[in-house]
């Protein structure tokens, strides 16, 4: 393990250095940047992976001050590694060393491969493969049970063991954390899948005919309504049990225990003692009660919108729940969770049934990003406390909404806002500088009037705003916003940018496209999901109304974005029905060659309702679903 950590750290050296000396990351000077001093581990993908991004065009100081953080890191392996199929040329053969992950067997020591990269890290270039026509299909579909799976808007985690290496059917896993009243011997309420890669053809990269429970556990009393995170090696995942008061778990696992989400879940063997199970190699589960501590006014709550940022550097943190208070949480995997200190956002939240977002924190200020359903604020973390250094409002008042977490831009220093209801009255994306001094809004259609969860999910950025940020007239985000007919349903939308400014340019270059949404349903999209494959940029979203099981248009759709898109007739490249309700967020992985490694292009998610006669993954049973990405090259 310890030599992948080093050769991990050589190789973020070494790409970041190359991809600035070609001009590739488009740094404003061709300057190495220093190897990093902190251990680096396999990548770990959660809901935050799509809310902090790191674009090529950031300054070579910018990138020093990051260069120790594994989120900086992990971005520079995900997109240069996506772009040039990350698979070596021989598969990984070892499998997890009895109950924890182990290093996979295959030695990339006799690749073929650029000599600018280090020996032992080097990535095999596969020919490309040919192109494919076809319709995305489900290689596989897992029941989660008839009581809940991944909540509304939220995304599994995915775990890549080693990025430089062939997908491992051992090693690679995706967990859910479900919206489940949780039983031993019965429902789980947190699972894990591995043997990814496989379908139910049986003709995948991985043995069998679908995946295998990692682990599926049963752990308190409640369901958890939020995503997921994992730790840097994967043996940990910390998630939210939406009790009252909301309890954070840390939970270590071990392969094998549990054998099916609804009917074969098991309660953790061992005990938690100061960050290891007790006794060693058992598996064990550490909860916090972190609304009643004593560092904090105790003020027991629920939590239902704000997900967990972890801040690997300092093993920290940031979360809020439905009291409006925002908590800083020490010792997240490294140690035993314990609150730090907090500070109180919004204190009227109890009273008006609005939410607190996620929270996301940028190393480069020092601040958490964290917001209400109207109101987005910026908090520098202290020794002791939280000082308020600013705050926008960019939506109505408080009408119960759900509070979605911002998107931070680090290096361009941008904070982006969605709101179905802003202050203009309008659904829209807000662009804000991190001082939140200003906004500007481009509006995505009138106010939604969706029940019972007014709603709109975050966008994605092309790979032109990943390459040369916001001043670049190619750069686009793509959005979901409200029907101008029926303010119940949702559109597809394209935002430009003006590239001498870098601002928004508020009237969408693609209007509102009805062809997300098949049979102009009511419902509301998934959030969107962007993944670059070398050649051809790709979009994924899904579709549903996730209270009308059999009455939404229950899709996902593909959209080939390497030429903007800026018609709105414009149709999906594929598209991939019977997910009853829509569709969660999605966990997307590898650019890796059909030929070699069939199956291991994928998207996962999680159905968001049940019906009767779905045949999904059977009837009345919400479920866990890996796609192919269709047409990749």
């Amino acid at each position: 393990m310890g030599r992948v950590l080093r050769c991990a750290q050589q190789l973020v050296f070494c790409m970041g250095t190359l991809l600035m000396v070609t001009g590739t990351m488009y740094a404003q000077d061709a300057l190495p940047i220093p190897a990093p001093s902190t251990p680096h581990y396999g990548i770990p993908e959660d809901w935050s992976t799509q809310h902090v991004i790191y674009t090529r065009n950031g300054s070579v100081e910018d990138m020093l001050k990051v260069r120790d953080d594994p989120r900086f890191l992990n971005n520079i392996l995900l997109h240069y590694i996506r772009e040039h199929r990350n698979q070596t040329a021989q598969p990984a053969t070892a499998g997890l060393d009895e109950n924890r992950l182990s290093a996979d067997s295959a030695d990339a020591d006799s690749q073929e491969l650029p000599s600018q990269l280090p020996r032992n890290w080097r990535i095999y270039h596969h020919p490309p493969p040919s192109t494919w026509n076809r319709r995305s299909k489900v290689d596989w579909a897992v029941s989660l049970g008839g009581l809940g799976g991944l909540a509304l808007a939220e995304s599994p985690a995915k775990y890549s063991f080693n990025p430089s290496a062939a997908p491992s059917c051992a090693n690679d896993f995706v967990v859910y954390t479900l919206n489940a009243a949780p039983t031993v011997g019965g429902q789980a309420n947190l699972v894990g899948l591995r043997n990814l890669y496989s379908n139910s053809a049986g003709t995948g990269y991985c043995t069998g005919t679908g995946p295998t429970f990692l682990f599926s556990y049963a752990i308190g009393s409640k369901a958890s309504a939020l995503s997921p995170t994992l730790s840097l090696d994967g043996t940990k995942v910390a998630w939210l049990e939406n009790t009252n008061p909301v309890n954070l778990h840390v939970t270590t696992w071990v392969a094998g225990q549990g054998t099916s989400a609804a009917t074969g879940a098991v309660a953790p063997t061992g005990t938690w003692s100061n960050g290891a199970c007790t006794p060693a190699g058992a598996s064990c589960d550490f909860a916090l009660s972190y609304t009643t501590s004593a560092r904090c006014t105790a003020n027991s709550s629920l939590n239902s919108d704000s997900d967990m940022y972890i801040d690997y550097p300092s093993d920290t943190g940031y979360v809020s729940a439905d009291n409006g208070i925002l908590y800083k949480i020490t010792g997240i995997f490294k140690g035993t969770p314990t609150v730090d200190f907090c500070v109180t956002v919004n204190g009227n939240l109890g009273t008006k049934g609005a939410y607190m977002s996620g929270a996301v924190y940028d190393p480069l200020l020092n601040e958490v990003f964290v917001s209400d359903s109207s109101k987005v604020y910026a908090y520098s973390v202290g020794a002791t406390s939280f000082t308020l250094t600013a705050s926008y409002t960019y939506a109505a008042s408080e009408k119960g909404y759900a509070a979605q977490a911002p998107v931070l831009d680090a290096f361009n220093g941008y904070i982006y806002m969605y709101s179905t209801d802003d202050i203009n009255g309008d659904t829209s994306v807000a662009q804000l500088p991190t001082s939140l001094a200003s906004a500007v809004f481009v509006a995505l259609g009138p106010a939604s009037t969706t029940t019972p969860n007014v709603y709109l999910s975050y966008g994605a950025f092309d790979n032109n705003y990943y390459n040369k940020g916001p001043k670049n007239a190619a750069s686009t985000l793509y959005s979901c916003g409200t029907d101008t007919t029926t303010t119940t349903a949702e559109d597809l939308f394209a935002i430009s940018f003006n590239a001498s400014t870098g601002l928004m340019n508020t009237t969408p270059v693609m209007p509102a496209n009805k062809n997300v949404n098949p049979g102009g349903h009511a419902g509301i999209c998934s959030p969107i999901i962007e993944f670059y494959a070398g050649s051809t940029d790709r979009i994924f979203v899904g579709m549903g109304d996730f209270a009308g099981a059999t009455t939404g248009a229950n899709v996902v759709t593909m959209w080939n974005i390497t030429t903007r898109l800026t018609s709105a007739s414009a149709t999906p490249t594929a598209t991939a029905t019977g997910y009853q309700g829509g569709t969660t967020g999605f966990a997307i992985d590898n650019n890796a060659s059909p030929a070699s490694y069939p199956q291991a292009e994928s998207v996962y998610f999680s159905t968001l309702n049940t019906s009767a006669s779905a045949t999904t993954c059977g009837a009345n049973n919400y479920c866990a679903v890996k796609l192919t990405q269709s047409a990749l090259q």
